[in-house]
């Protein structure tokens, strides 16, 4: 007996299932249709009916075979790999509560039958949410503006810190009391997500009135036509009065203020010379003390450059050990892309999938990152600096302190060990300690590649004074110069150690370059090549030779910053080595740094950038053969006569043709009418959206595309001349993005019929919409060469007007002189109005009007830089609206204006490009241009693909 029952319950120990199997049979009779061996289907048509920036409404049906035995139901749904369960009462339909706005929620139900019985999962469905109202913006100026009589303010403000998605628009709110309020409306360019700073002059305000202000962000909604209004900034005040510029009562404020000021110098030098005189007695009084001090204070000293204590692998000259399989030359490296990009990049996926598998082997220390005080240094969990190449700060010699760490790793570029740094994007703890890294390392160049938030997450932490001086530690940091421009900025810091000892005949302190690209998109890479280019060789080229490392960072300081440091080492061995080895370097730099070329997306960009630059380089122009064109008559000039190096240069401006994805919404049947030609329309990601109208297809189109300026992305729109049904289109786009200027170089006597006058002609006639009316002001001239017309957009709901200036020009781009006068022209006249873009019509919204913002462009880069980029903006507005260059005449025809605005001395300021001097550099070749102001410009810190010396 005692036998048996050993038996029973040692099965029953080893098969714990077998006594759920036996009591199951044994009670199966007493159990409903839910067999616990057979489960049920899957719940049926699970579905959204309703969705807000918080909350997602689903409903269900039972399953197939049935509703008998279920009890209720169970709701899972995740984001972020967070899931939550919601055990819900027997119902089809429930709505899921407390989300989070503009996230993508992953959602199925479950039926259950009882404690232990359930049913198959239903199919899942994913469902964004909603965006939310930004965050408060932050005014930072609100003053009476002097000179107009006190009836106008000047208005600053910030972005508001959390938003979601983007802010599309702004609404001023000015109010003097409860009953009087007057709302004004700010909308921005498609692009605008990387500006941080806005400005707006309220007009038609009146004198002797204390005026509050405030701003709210507005974005629009991802899942309708609706816009979402968020919180109101914190309100300002400003007094109103004709002689604001010459307020008395401001005046004694300042007085007043300077006093105090005084009052508080004095007082605190008092109490800086008790305070001397009683350290002086306690330094006599304890000479031990004067030991520590000195050993304290001797390291904040500048101190000597470091480069005996930078680790360094047994790699690090990587470009001698090379494997031949790996290097490939100038001349193959076209062809080598092309295989790699066969069927669907198989062979860039196998490469990075090698590099990946041998990064994970990779068995380096990390320890230092892991101890208890440095794991709050370190912005992201997984992205940690390997001990063996990991930058150390200057510590003092006492036991137990790991303050010697940030996380930075030094790496090698070409021809040089620990040529950069590769960091994160500094958190507010650790902003002292790179700063003090800035000055230990001898850096002068910082290359930021992020932008403080994206998608409304903190990507990098500001470390930089925003104006005047900022003190980190005891490194004072002082805000000297930021140069904003389309696709980056450029700050310039005088950075000195507030106890560093001077020395005679040096200088107290450095200059740092930080060069901050704006312009990379919060997920992939950039859409085109050029402007990182170009960023990467101006960045670069700052650093002087006696310097320390580049730091780099992004906000992990991998990604990008890895694609930054690879596209910069292999520029520089093509032009060493005429060689490309991608695949060699990345795998050596791994050892220095985790993850760095984080995607093989970015992988791939890095390869079909360099593909651009080494086709530009083959497309380089000769000197004397540009000289020969300049020289001829164009009118003279036949596409066959033309050298074939001028042909390759334009086949290569002119080379991307849109694919017809690109091209939908121009395309569609609705749309097709509103074009003059299919010739000419917007590609997709530059085209200018309107508001749509509900429930019209098509109401958001109109044949008008964004161009890049010199300073902002969005600083053009180039369109047709309106057509008699896109008249109103037209108007309503200026109302939309705030275009307050318009230039027309359309001919209107070639074709009386369909160019017609798209204004009021006179001011007894105004253009009706639904949201606004257009009412013409007045009419002038300039000379017997320029017409312009003031107008106003009025809105139909308040009182917001929008003054509009059009220029018309009655000479064609072609006669230069001309041309040239009427871009002085429209830039007088647009300083006044910097907050919307510049609207340039011709005919077809081709040449005419490229070669007005190509110039525009390139004369404000010559007085920024010295040098103009004819290739790099023309290459870039063909892409932005293809098939803009028509002829190679209208291509030359650049240069010749180039020519006469340099003042005869085109070929001083057009730019040898450093990655198309290669011939130079081999022949040992290193003349440097002159430019017209007498600075000599060194070609290996030039931008473009334009000219060669030979």
């Amino acid at each position: 007996m005692w036998i048996a029952t050993w038996c029973l319950g040692f099965v029953l120990f080893s098969c714990p299932n077998c006594l759920f199997v036996c009591i199951g049979r044994a009670t199966a009779q007493n159990i409903t249709s839910c067999d616990p061996l057979v489960t049920k289907s899957k719940p049926q048509n699970l579905t959204v009916t309703n969705v807000t920036s918080r909350s997602i409404t689903i409903t269900w049906l039972a399953p197939k075979d049935g509703e008998d035995g279920i009890t209720n139901y169970n709701l899972y749904y995740s984001y972020d790999n967070n899931t939550y369960a919601r055990l819900l009462a027997y119902i089809h339909t429930y709505t899921i509560l407390d989300l989070k706005p503009f996230t993508e929620y992953q959602i199925h139900v479950v039926a259950k039958c009882g404690n232990h019985i359930k049913s198959e999962s239903s199919d899942t469905i994913m469902q964004y949410t909603d965006i939310d109202g930004p965050g408060p913006p932050i005014i930072i100026n609100a003053t009476c503006v002097p000179g107009t009589n006190g009836t106008s303010i000047f208005l600053q403000w910030t972005k508001p810190q959390l938003f979601y998605k983007s802010v599309d628009e702004y609404i001023i709110y000015v109010s003097y009391d409860t009953d009087f309020v007057k709302k004004f409306n700010f909308s921005l360019p498609k692009d605008s997500n990387n500006i941080n700073h806005f400005q707006y002059v309220v007009q038609n305000l009146t004198g002797n009135t204390m005026y509050e202000l405030k701003i709210n962000g507005v974005t629009n909604s991802v899942l309708g036509n609706n816009a979402i209004e968020g919180k109101a900034s914190e309100p300002r005040s400003v007094y109103l009065h004709k002689d604001c510029d010459n307020d008395s009562t401001l005046k004694n404020n300042h007085n007043l203020i300077e006093n105090t000021k005084s009052l508080l110098i004095g007082l605190c030098c008092v109490l800086g010379l008790l305070f001397i005189v009683a350290v002086i007695l306690f330094w006599q009084c304890h000479p031990v003390c004067r030991v520590y001090f000195h050993a304290a204070y001797y390291y904040l000293e500048d101190p000597p450059f470091v480069s005996h204590t930078i680790p360094t692998l047994p790699n690090s000259d990587w470009w001698k050990h090379k494997q031949e399989s790996h290097v490939v030359t100038v001349d193959s490296f076209a062809k080598h892309v092309a295989n790699l990009h066969v069927d669907g990049d198989i062979g860039f996926s196998k490469e990075y999938e090698i590099i990946q598998e041998e990064s994970m082997n990779f068995d380096f220390s990390t320890e230092s990152s892991q101890l208890p005080e440095n794991k709050t240094k370190n912005r992201y969990l997984n992205i940690v600096p390997y001990d063996h190449s990991r930058v150390k700060l200057h510590v003092n010699n006492m036991p137990g302190s790991h303050s010697d760490y940030i996380n930075a790793n030094y790496i090698d570029g070409f021809e040089k060990a620990n040529a950069y740094i590769g960091t994160q994007g500094p958190l507010p703890s650790t902003i002292i300690d790179f700063w003090q890294m800035m000055w230990e390392q001898h850096v002068h160049v910082i290359v930021m590649i992020t932008n403080l938030v994206e998608r409304g997450r903190r990507k990098c932490d500001l470390y930089w004074p925003n104006e005047g001086t900022e003190t980190y530690g005891f490194i004072q940091v002082k805000l000297l110069k930021e140069e904003l421009m389309a696709m980056y900025t450029v700050r310039t810091f005088q950075v000195h150690h507030t106890r560093a000892k001077k020395k005679k005949n040096v200088p107290l302190g450095r200059t740092i370059y930080q060069y901050h690209y704006t312009n990379w998109p919060d997920h992939g890479t950039p859409d085109h090549p050029l402007p990182i280019l170009s960023f990467v060789d101006k960045s670069a080229g700052a650093n002087p030779a006696d310097a320390g490392p580049i730091v780099v960072h992004c906000s992990a300081g991998v990604g990008r910053t890895g694609t930054y440091i690879v596209l910069d080492t292999m520029l520089k061995q093509i032009k060493s080595e005429k060689e490309v080895n991608i695949f060699d370097f990345l795998k050596h730099i791994r050892q220095q740094r985790n993850f760095l070329v984080q995607t093989e997306e970015q992988y791939i960009f890095i390869h079909d950038a360099l593909l651009e630059a080494i086709n530009c380089m083959y497309s380089s122009i000769n000197r004397k053969t540009l000289a020969s064109y300049l020289q001829t008559d164009i009118n003279d000039c036949k596409i066959a006569s033309f050298a074939s190096d001028f042909e390759k240069h334009y086949k290569m401006i002119t080379s991307f043709v849109p694919q017809e994805y690109l091209l939908l919404s121009a395309n569609k049947p609705f749309n097709r009418n509103k074009n003059r030609s299919q010739e000419f329309v917007p590609v997709e990601n530059s085209r200018v959206h309107l508001t749509p109208k509900p429930g019209i297809e098509g109401s958001d189109y109109i044949n008008a595309s964004w161009i890049i300026g010199f300073k902002r992305l969005g600083e053009f729109i180039v369109t047709q001349h309106p057509l008699q049904n896109t008249v109103l289109d037209f108007w309503q786009m200026l109302w939309d993005h705030n275009a307050q200027t318009v230039v027309i170089l359309t001919d209107m006597s070639e074709d009386t019929e369909s160019l017609v006058k798209f204004w009021p002609v006179d001011s007894d006639t105004t253009l009706d919409s639904d949201n606004f009316k257009v009412k013409s002001v007045q009419e002038d001239k300039i000379g017997d060469d320029y017409e312009t017309r003031d107008l106003v957009i009025q809105s139909i709901q308040d009182d917001f007007m929008l003054p509009v200036r059009l220029i018309h020009s009655k000479y064609s781009v072609r006669e230069l002189s001309s041309l040239i006068k009427l871009l002085e022209i429209v830039q007088m006249w647009h300083l006044e109005y910097q907050n919307g873009p510049i609207v340039v019509v011709d005919k077809f919204g081709g040449t005419e009007a490229a070669i007005f913002c190509c110039l525009t462009t390139i004369g404000k880069q010559l007085q920024h830089e010295n040098v103009g980029d004819i290739s790099l903006y023309a290459k870039l507005y063909h892409n932005q609206r293809p098939g803009i260059w028509k002829d190679i005449e209208n291509y030359l025809l650049l240069y010749r204006a180039l020519e006469l605005m340099s003042g005869g001395s085109c070929f001083n300021v057009l730019p040898s490009s450093s990655i198309t001097s290669l011939n130079n550099v081999a022949n040992g070749s290193h003349n440097s241009l002159t430019l017209p102001n007498g600075n000599a410009l060194s070609p290996n810190k030039q931008n473009g693909v334009l000219i060669s010396q030979s």
